[in-house]
């Protein structure tokens, strides 16, 4: 047997056991097999995606001072959190009622934050939620963030190309928790970074001792005529360094240019260093900056 069809407003997404029988839906039909539970009082008609599924299926109980803060705000911005390949709590602010605490969701007592509408959804502005989580991460993921907020990683205007004075200017509150940290990180940020790993790979040369190369700077040759943007590179030695994700591998067409803009770069007496995943981590790391070390010195003895 079928259950009974719910009122046309239910039938389209996640609803409130109170809204529900508010509507007169008997209770025995919350229970029915074709309706999920993601959280207690709430039940939807269809299987969530995503992180922005997760969050509205929660929508239904929110206050009216309720918002998405914190970690959850970052990647609904589209920034890399810690926790970006993993579902991970949502993190709920409230500004007066009291804090969440129930299964899945962390609730936070906020100061008021500036909000924006993604999906139908309130959610933090990055910056406020970037000091809302500095407490809860590593130095490197603030770096990261730090770095895709002053980037172009965020598909939404809010979250992409912020100077990055007024990222510093938001961590010179006091007493906030992880705000040292976070102020720390703010000084590692720099403008133009296109993926996580580029900082990863920028932290990497810095922390071995080696001069600071220049981000994603054009580079061109004699002629006036344009090489490519390396992800990093030193300008007076002429060494690049490219970072190689699997795209790089498994797409035949980025792998046809990546050929011919190192021909170009070569061709100029250029040094092309490619960089990979396994690169950034142990003893390969300890290889990979000896290698840079080596060829710096060699570019100043000459």
């Amino acid at each position: 047997m079928h259950p009974r069809p719910l009122p046309p407003p239910l039938a389209r997404g996640p609803f409130s056991t109170a809204t529900a029988l508010s509507h007169g839906v008997a209770p025995h039909r919350l229970r029915a097999h074709d309706l999920r539970s993601p959280f207690h009082g709430v039940r939807s008609p269809s299987q969530a995606e995503g992180l922005v599924g997760r969050c509205r299926e929660f929508t239904p109980l929110l206050r009216l001072d309720e918002y998405f803060a914190h970690e959850t705000a970052l990647a609904l911005a589209g920034l890399p959190t810690p926790r970006r390949s993993e579902p991970g709590p949502l993190h709920i602010g409230t500004t007066r009622s009291r804090q969440r605490r129930r299964a899945g969701v962390v609730g936070h007592r906020l100061v008021p934050a500036t909000l924006h509408d993604i999906g139908g959804l309130p959610v933090a502005d990055p910056v406020d939620a970037l000091v809302q989580a500095a407490n809860d991460m590593g130095l490197d993921d603030l770096v990261r963030l730090g770095d895709a907020m002053a980037g172009s990683w965020s598909n939404h205007a809010f979250a992409r190309e912020l100077p990055v004075t007024t990222l510093q200017a938001a961590a010179s509150v006091r007493g906030r928790p992880g705000i040292r940290r976070l102020r720390e990180a703010l000084e590692l940020v720099r403008p133009g970074v296109d993926s996580p790993q580029e900082t990863d790979l920028r932290l990497l040369i810095v922390r071995a001792g080696l001069p600071e190369p220049e981000v994603n700077v054009k580079r061109y040759a004699a002629d006036g005529s344009y090489l490519g943007k390396p992800d990093l590179s030193y300008g007076w030695c002429r060494l690049a360094l490219e970072y190689q994700g699997d795209h790089h591998r498994t797409d035949l067409e980025t792998w046809r240019y990546d050929l011919a803009r190192r021909e170009r770069f070569e061709d100029e007496g250029w040094r092309v260093v490619l960089v990979s995943r396994d690169d950034l981590y142990g003893a390969a790391a300890a290889v990979l900056t000896a290698r840079i070390r080596r060829y710096l010195a060699r570019c100043e003895s000459r």
